[in-house]
């Protein structure tokens, strides 16, 4: 059992760790998904083909509750297969691009007015420090869009929960029927 000051510690660290408080922060951490185009997947189509996937796992049964696992695995399994597509598409950005992300305006900007006040040269285009094309290529592209690559863990780990319940649950309630 914990102690009284264990408690009061654990209510204290709780209190720290909600998230963000001020409405910009709020803000910001809305768009996380958007940003990263797992987003998408609450269109009319991919819900329809969220919903096939699902009346695929729960074969003809009407019980709401299979039907509603199988819908979570489907809709687990839909995400997994999105952050591939994004994965394969960071990589393949960096690899043409030599960036994922477009430098902030501000970044050119000042490049820009340097260069006319004769401080400095222009800034460097991110395809313009890659290698040739090849296997130096593909490195160097990986390497840059690992950022954006690591940033999918979270959504992955996530959806590959939510698919491993769903799929246990369903197995088990199927295997009852």
């Amino acid at each position: 059992m914990a102690s009284e000051r264990q408690v009061t510690a654990n209510r204290i660290n709780a209190r720290k760790s909600t998230g963000p408080k001020t409405r910009a922060g709020r803000q910001r951490i809305r768009t996380n998904a958007y940003r990263h185009g797992l987003a998408a997947v609450f269109n009319r189509e991919s819900r329809a083909e969220i919903e096939i996937i699902a009346r695929e796992l729960a074969g003809d049964t009407t019980n709401p509750i299979i039907l509603q696992h199988a819908r979570d695995a489907a809709y687990a399994v839909f995400v997994l297969a999105r952050i591939k597509v994004l994965r394969i598409a960071w990589v393949q950005r960096a690899y043409e691009l030599g960036t994922v992300e477009f430098p902030p305006k501000s970044a050119i900007r000042k490049s820009f007015f340097a260069f006319l006040e004769g401080k400095a040269g222009l800034m460097a285009l991110p395809f313009q420090t890659m290698p040739p094309e090849g296997p130096e290529r593909l490195s160097e592209a990986i390497h840059r869009a690992l950022t954006q690559l690591a940033n999918l863990d979270r959504y992955e780990a996530r959806a590959v929960a939510l698919r491993n319940r769903a799929f246990r649950v369903l197995v088990s309630l199927q295997g009852k029927n």
